[in-house]
């Protein structure tokens, strides 16, 4: 009979870390909820986070904490988040250059489609190539040829080597024959003060962020760099009508978890994104000049994820992008 005893007793506590960790997905979330950013505040990454924040927190019954944890292009955020207890309570919120872009030009510690799972998709933005007022230049072509004219002293501020918006450069100088000089911040917040002060001369910067900046004629814009004009800068043309044919660069903003994360949690999150995107949020970025992802399925997203993966891979490979160590 003790012999019994023992053996009940060793196997309850063997299934009792399961079904606590059961009823723990059933009850989620039960507590606030930190949302890790790979780079500074003030940039793209917070004008997509901060609306978003406080719909998910009404959605979730939890309030939403963002924290920023810039550096390296989002590889100190990426190991934070990767390292964190995978229990839906430590969020990563990404972009794409540290997910779908760094691995081609890093060795990484921490790779992101084997560390993370993917969550939901929040938006799509082009960006706005934009200029200090003190370039005397009006025109993306007129930027080119001093480029040329200055090769390697053209400067762009970017949020970090292999970034969307370092990767942005490349591409157009690899389109264009033009050799600018990108300088990397801790986010495209430090890059655009670094582009108002005229530290460095232009940028790729998100339009939400862009849009205040170019109505108070702090900065000019010179294209944008969608597949079609801006709703929000309809004055503005693309880089391909302004004379770079085919150029086209975006990036995108998304939640990922930590790899172990119950999927019972995964779901409750992807569902409180799309839940969120239905309502006025959907609105208010589109009235930013953004695409948000209403809807996409986790699947969906999971394989976009991986697409991107392949298609900066290609962009890499074919600009010949190598990082200088």
């Amino acid at each position: 009979m003790k012999i019994t005893r023992r053996f009940l007793s060793a196997a309850t506590l063997a299934i009792a870390p399961l079904a606590t960790g059961t009823a723990g997905a059933e009850q989620y979330p039960t507590h606030p909820i930190t949302l890790i950013q790979q780079f500074a505040p003030g940039g793209g990454s917070d004008a997509v986070a901060r609306p978003l924040a406080p719909e998910l927190g009404r959605i979730l019954g939890q309030s939403i904490v963002i924290d920023s944890k810039p550096g390296a292009n989002g590889v100190i955020a990426n190991q934070f988040v990767a390292q964190s207890k995978p229990d839906g309570y430590t969020l990563l919120f990404a972009s794409a250059g540290p997910m779908t872009a760094a691995p081609h030009l890093y060795k990484l510690r921490v790779d992101p489609l084997k560390a993370f799972i993917p969550v939901a998709l929040v938006v799509k933005t082009p960006s706005a190539i934009i200029v200090n007022d003190t370039v005397k230049v009006s025109t993306l072509k007129e930027l080119v040829a001093l480029a040329k004219q200055n090769p390697g002293h053209i400067t762009y501020g970017t949020s970090g080597v292999g970034g969307a918006p370092h990767l942005a450069g490349e591409m157009l100088s690899a389109a264009t024959g033009a050799k600018f000089l990108p300088v990397a911040y801790k986010g495209m917040g430090p890059a655009m003060t670094a582009v108002l002060s005229g530290e460095v001369n232009f940028a790729f910067a998100d339009i939400a962020f862009a849009v205040p900046l170019i109505q108070s004629a702090r900065v000019k814009a010179l294209a944008t760099t969608g597949q079609k004009r801006s709703p929000i800068l309809p004055e503005v043309p693309t880089a391909q009508e302004a004379g770079v044919p085919g150029y086209q660069s975006s990036t995108w903003y998304a939640i990922f978890a930590p790899k172990g994360t119950p999927d019972a949690v995964v779901k409750r999150l992807h569902d409180a994104v799309n839940q969120a995107l239905a309502g006025d949020l959907s609105k208010r970025y589109t009235q930013l000049g953004m695409d948000p992802a209403n809807g996409m399925s986790q699947q969906a997203f999971a394989d976009f994820v991986k697409a991107e993966y392949d298609r900066f891979g290609n962009i890499i490979k074919k600009a010949n992008i190598k990082i200088e160590r």
